[in-house]
């Protein structure tokens, strides 16, 4: 269920996980100037593990949303 799906933010629940990918940060600008650097996090609702919480430089949300489900192992 996707809650937030912009080019610089998305939010949605998955599988009792909750996945955040953003571009507003503290984590300054990627140093290459084609890339945006996003925050991703993905964590289970029910017990607050977190399965993801990192950033990452990349082309633009749907590669960050893919590195965050990656890093999360699920896919």
């Amino acid at each position: 269920m996707i809650e937030v799906n912009t080019p610089d933010h998305f939010e949605a629940k998955y599988k009792g996980l909750h996945i955040y990918v953003s571009s507003d940060h503290g984590y300054g600008k990627s140093a290459d100037p084609c890339l945006t650097r996003y925050w991703m996090e993905i964590w289970n609702w029910e017990n607050g593990i977190c399965d993801c919480q990192t950033w990452e430089d990349c082309r633009d949300i749907k590669e960050a949303i893919y590195k965050a489900i990656e890093g999360a192992c699920l896919l």
